[in-house]
């Protein structure tokens, strides 16, 4: 922690280039130690801002943080056009880093226990205020339904809360969740190919912050953005937190094709990691490379998806030999044989069954090329009776399919919402609609492939 009594002079050099109606710019800014980078462009005739980079770092000495500034700056003169706009500040002396810091396990415990936890959190926040304790300043804000005043006093004290994690807000820590006036769940990855961040080791620094003592909610951008994408360290420094026991959702899948290709990314092995996390009631991991998920014993988990182009047969066991005796909805996204996926309809008729999760009321087979063998058993399953929802998105059911869906139009007739989206339906979509109202039909796929041509939606 720096202890520095001389006043904080903030500067921001903004750089432009206008291309009416839009204005690209990039803002480099110095304050004290640290060094932020902000680019996007804004509309000017509807005030929209879209950003394409944040960043910020911090540095041991003046010189280096100065030399870092110049840099940023000297690269921006080379893409901007107009003259860079200068912006100093001077801001209160105060020492840079966490701030004296509170604990009351009593209070603390009745706030995680509470059904109803505002009065809770509000004797909570008076009582760290009273101690000094930053927390109970925001906490304050936010229960006075002082939004814009508290994201400015957040912007202004992030490394009170956040320590040296201030610098990655919005960057690679982003979409903080505030409930009550407390963090309850925060986002976090790798900004991009370059970043030296390592996803666990941020994510361990974050739950051992006093910010964290509340957070029942993660997700995950890439650890790597290369073919060797690992979030099994990165789980189990979440197994290994004072958080595991409290938390509810867990999310590996922030991520898009841009980032790294679904087939590309595998995500380690979580096998060690399941006896931590009792409370958890929602898990999605996105990757097509896949895992190890191990012994899957979740005894509060109420969702589970697994979104992949291509699932082994190792995995799907995990899944289905799962004690998630709570367990209301399940995704499996069984993806195309060509780029790995190993399931077959004899694997899922132990589940067709409806005795592996009796609370099951949602099932989701997406992205599957079993769609058209699988109507029959499931038309005929005891698990059909008792769901709600059925999800056969993205598939490869096209027209010749539809005589053996509409000859158990009256097994899918109770369902409130049978998905058919995104498969590769044409000319008979209205006899679907006609017969099974409850069909969500959505975009179609080219329905006009030849049957050894059929694709699901997703599997590079």
């Amino acid at each position: 922690m720096s202890t520095t009594t001389k006043p904080r002079k903030v500067i921001t050099v903004r750089f432009e280039n206008h291309r009416p109606p839009e204005v690209y710019w990039r803002e480099v800014t110095l304050d004290g130690l640290k060094v932020f980078f902000d680019a996007g462009r804004t509309d000017t005739s509807s005030g929209a801002t879209h950003r394409y980079d944040k960043s910020g770092e911090r540095f041991p000495t003046e010189a280096e943080t100065r030399a870092r500034f110049d840099a940023l700056c000297s690269d921006a003169k080379k893409s901007f056009k107009n003259p860079p706009l200068h912006r100093e500040e001077e801001r209160p002396a105060r020492a840079d880093g966490l701030g004296p810091t509170a604990s009351n396990p009593e209070l603390e415990a009745q706030l995680v226990a509470a059904a109803d936890p505002t009065q809770a959190a509000a004797v909570y926040a008076d009582w760290l205020q009273t101690h000094g304790d930053a927390r109970g300043e925001l906490a304050a804000l936010l229960q006075g339904g002082k939004s814009a005043e508290a994201a400015a006093w957040l912007q202004a004290n992030a490394d009170r809360l956040f320590g040296a994690l201030d610098v990655k807000l919005d960057s690679e820590l982003y979409d903080l969740d505030w409930a009550h006036g407390f963090l309850r769940g925060a986002s976090l990855k790798r900004r991009n190919f370059d970043s030296r961040t390592d996803l666990a080791a941020m994510t361990r620094t974050l739950l051992a912050l006093p910010v964290a003592r509340f957070v029942t909610a993660l997700r995950f951008g890439l650890a790597s953005y290369e073919s060797d994408n690992d979030w099994g360290p990165t789980l189990a420094a979440i197994a290994e937190s004072a958080q595991a026991a409290q938390l509810r959702s867990l999310r590996f899948d922030d991520y898009d094709s841009e980032d790294c290709e679904l087939s590309w990314a595998p995500f380690g092995d979580f096998s060690p990691s399941w006896g931590a996390l009792p409370a958890l009631e929602h898990l999605h991991v996105r990757s097509g490379a896949g895992g190890t998920l191990g012994e899957l014993a979740l005894p509060s988990l109420r969702t589970l998806i697994r979104e992949s182009g291509g699932l082994s047969a190792a995995e799907l066991s995990s899944i289905l030999n799962a004690r998630c005796p709570r367990l209301e909805r399940l995704d499996v996204w069984t993806g195309d044989s060509n780029y790995g996926a190993e399931a077959t309809v004899e694997h899922l008729l132990p589940l067709l069954e409806g005795r592996l999760f009796p609370a099951l009321t949602h099932l989701d087979v997406v992205n599957s090329e079993l769609g058209p063998e699988l109507l029959a058993p499931l038309a005929t399953s005891p698990l059909l009776r008792r769901l709600r929802v059925l999800d056969l998105s993205k598939g490869v059911l096209a027209d010749e399919n539809v005589d053996a869906l509409l000859e158990h139009a009256g097994a899918f007739a109770h369902l409130e919402r049978l998905d058919l989206s995104e498969n590769l339906l044409g000319e008979r979509l209205e006899e679907v609609t006609a017969r099974l109202p409850n069909a969500v039909v959505g975009a179609q796929r080219a329905g006009d492939m030849d049957e050894d041509d059929r694709y699901v939606a997703v599997g590079e």
